[in-house]
């Protein structure tokens, strides 16, 4: 193979996949809307451009079983078939078998792959007539994929009774599929399906950039910024060379501000891959869902969008599973059959803001209470406040489920999502009311690359702490702090009285000479931090922690300074949450 086909070859897949991660969304447009013409024009172009193009490269595998999918399409189309589960189930078997063939080629262009079972379900479903409800019983009608695959009777009338008789076994497995293996075959992000012609807006133009290129260029951004710093530094207690210092400031926030840029993909994609989960598991689970999507433009860093996947599908087959009760439960409630789960995206400052919300049973908790005594999370003896009962939850291994199923049970899920966004940076806070619904809000940093930092002295450390957490900087009035036995002193800010905790205790150092305190605000919290000093507000390059500072609670990461010295990345939020153990390991200052 010459180096000009195996080119062909490559970019046919990057594109396909392209194709066919719109084409799963749009499949699932038209089983809520079989009548938009749109919808099935743009799906009927993409097989048939998926056909020709596959054919064109050489995937002739490829070209044959989305050959038998424009047949269907076809005949939709015409008006000979009707759009029916059995149908979307099959083109869903498709998009299922072009994205595993498409992974397998990328690993071997010369791979085969076993696509006669697909084919046999194709072209039973495209030989299915449009069914006459005046004309024809219902009887007639089929309500499943199982009835285009042969019984065993007809096995000695089939020439090839072996494949048939492989057909069923395949097919039959996947039909029985739980939501969580289905979830390891729609792994990928799925984008918006495609809108009507008025509504379609042109796209700005775009080429394919290597990933590792990007990440090369971050790099050197990095090492820019790092740069910058030290240019600063040496020239701090030089005025004539000053205007120069912030000009080159300026360019490097530019320049950090477009890497950061190309970096940033709309949440959509990842939002719409929820789809398919909450279609699939609602139908194991024999609940009426429906999936609302509202912020599917906001950006995100995909690299954070990436890690945010796995916790986002968990979270959406909790809503449906442990939220959204079933038809005739939400009825007897005086609510409406289908239940709504809805995921929101929006910015907050420099973070964003996923909001997973149903209206389902909520999350009671006495039975949350008793659960968690019964597994010895807590003592019987033990009081909990009631704004700390629901994130019980996030305990591992707990569930609040009697017995395991497919979906649920094991207590392996929500201590995993929460473990997943704490180590992206961000935080997880829930809400319920009993009957009413539950909101899980995650708050995430927008970008893991650059942040904006403020450089703290703590007892004997420098310390970064992410600007966008600071709301306000105060001098530290000893008449405006009041101590009380017991508990921690509070900071009393004009009309309001905040707790007040000590970075440099908290990070295991003495409290002298505190002179700064910070304001640090939440939408559901508000504290004070007091520390030595603040030393000047700069861009940090975040690097990963260390093996041995990696686990404690509040490190986001490690930076390197001006002066090549390491200095810790601290998350405020995180440090003084439920007033969590000390860290132990300090980078040298």
């Amino acid at each position: 193979m010459d180096e000009f086909e195996l080119e062909l070859k490559n970019d046919f897949l990057a594109e396909a996949k392209d194709l066919l991660l719109k084409a799963e969304s749009s499949f699932m447009s038209l089983e809520s809307d079989p009548s938009d013409p749109g919808l099935i024009d743009f799906i009927f172009r993409f097989a048939h451009n998926l056909k020709g193009t596959s054919r064109a490269v050489g995937f002739g595998q490829i070209a044959e079983i989305t050959h038998k999918v424009e047949n269907v399409l076809l005949k939709i189309k015409q008006g000979e078939l009707e759009i029916s589960q059995p149908v979307i189930d099959s083109l869903l078997l498709f998009h299922d078998k072009v994205a595993e063939m498409i992974d397998g080629l990328k690993e071997d262009l010369s791979a085969e792959f076993q696509i006669q079972d697909l084919i046999y379900v194709l072209n039973n479903i495209s030989e299915a007539k449009i069914v006459d409800s005046v004309t024809t019983s219902t009887e007639e009608e089929f309500t499943s994929v199982d009835e285009f695959i042969p019984s065993s009777e007809q096995f000695e009338n089939e020439s090839d009774g072996a494949q048939v008789q492989s057909v069923v076994v395949e097919m039959t497995q996947y039909l029985d599929r739980s939501p969580v293996e289905m979830e390891q075959k729609t792994s990928e992000i799925i984008p918006l399906a495609p809108k009507k012609k008025a509504e379609q807006k042109k796209d700005d133009e775009t080429i394919r950039v290597s990933i590792d290129r990007l990440e090369s260029l971050g790099d050197l951004v990095g090492e820019l910024i790092i740069l910058k710093s030290s240019v600063e530094r040496a020239l701090s207690d030089r005025s004539s060379e000053l205007k120069t210092s912030r000009a080159l400031s300026k360019i490097c926030k530019d320049i950090q501000e477009m890497t950061m840029a190309l970096r940033m993909v709309p949440v959509g994609g990842a939002f719409h891959k929820l789809q398919r989960i909450v279609r699939d598991t609602s139908k194991v689970l024999g609940k009426k869902v429906h999936l609302r999507i509202i912020g599917e433009d906001t950006e995100i860093d995909r690299n954070v969008l990436e890690k945010l996947s796995d916790p986002l599908v968990h979270l959406i087959r909790n809503a449906v599973d442990h939220g959204i009760e079933q038809p005739h439960d939400r009825l007897l409630a005086d609510k409406s059959e289908e239940g709504t789960v809805e995921v929101m995206a929006f910015h907050e400052g420099s973070f964003l803001v996923i909001q997973i919300t149903d209206d389902g049973a909520g999350i009671d908790p006495e039975r949350v209470l008793r659960k968690a005594r019964e597994k010895k999370i807590i003592t019987s003896s033990q009081s909990i406040p009631d704004e700390e009962i629901l994130n019980l939850i996030f305990h591992p291994g707990f569930s609040t489920k009697d017995q395991v199923s497919e979906v649920s049970g094991r207590g392996v899920g929500m201590d995993v999502v929460k473990t997943n966004i704490e180590a992206l940076g961000g935080n997880i806070k829930i809400q319920s009311r009993t009957g009413v619904g539950s909101c899980i809000r995650l708050v995430l940093p927008l970008t893991m690359a650059i942040i904006d930092g403020l450089l703290v002295d703590a007892g004997s450390q420098r310390i970064v702490l992410p600007r966008s957490q600071v709301h306000e900087i105060c001098r530290l009035d000893p008449n405006l702090v009041q101590s009380v036995a017991g508990s921690s002193p509070v900071f009393k800010l004009r009309s309001e009285v905040l707790p007040l905790y000590s970075l440099a205790k908290k990070l295991g150092e003495g409290s002298k000479s505190e002179a700064i305190v910070l304001i640090v605000r939440t939408s559901s919290r508000s504290f004070a931090v007091s520390l030595n000093d603040v030393i000047r507000q700069q861009q940090v390059v975040v690097k990963p922690p260390t093996e041995e500072i990696s686990f404690e609670c509040g490190v986001m990461g490690t930076t390197i300074l001006g002066d090549g010295k390491p200095a810790l990345i601290v998350d405020l939020f995180d440090l003084f949450s439920n007033h969590r153990v000390k860290i132990q390991h300090r980078t040298a200052s």
